[in-house]
């Protein structure tokens, strides 16, 4: 399956939904200039193909009181790397995991809470799957921002 080559619409409406996905078609359209039939073709077809996967509520956390977040580093043999992370998923507090190709620290575990006791509570839990906690980390922030779709052709070409 090759590349999909994006057009300055698909470039635009994947920009918009990024920084925020609950616009209306309607919307997207007049600040890309087509049509919200345009919108909707394209949105379909960028769903069709695989480049849309999802569409995701962003939560700030310490608005319900969940004031603690954690980045937990835990190391597991390569060949358990999907299924532990997947397990990891199962605990309440995990909110992400992401999973690093080799080495030392290959599993980056995301977790919430309220108190110190919490993260103790994820962190036993983790300890019975097939990892090793290396590390343990309070977020103090974190700070994201959309891709600049303009520049991908110059990334692709390098």
């Amino acid at each position: 399956m090759g590349t999909r080559r994006l057009d300055d619409i698909d470039k635009q409406l994947l920009a918009l939904l990024h920084d925020n996905a609950r616009y209306a078609a309607t919307d997207l359209a007049r600040r890309i200039g087509v049509s919200d039939n345009t919108v909707h073709n394209r949105m379909r077809q960028l769903e069709d193909e695989g480049v849309i996967t999802g569409y995701r509520t962003v939560c700030d956390y310490d608005q319900i009181g969940l004031t603690l977040h954690y980045l937990i580093i835990a190391t597991t043999r390569i060949v358990d790397r999907g299924e532990v992370a997947t397990q990891a998923l199962e605990i309440p507090q995990v909110v992400d995991v992401t999973e690093l190709m080799t080495g030392q620290g290959n599993l980056h575990i995301k977790a919430i809470g309220v108190s110190d006791e919490d993260i103790t509570r994820v962190a036993q839990q983790l300890d019975e799957l097939r990892l090793e906690i290396i590390d343990e980390h309070l977020i103090r922030t974190e700070h994201h921002k959309s891709f600049d779709y303009g520049q991908l052709e110059t990334l692709l070409d390098e």
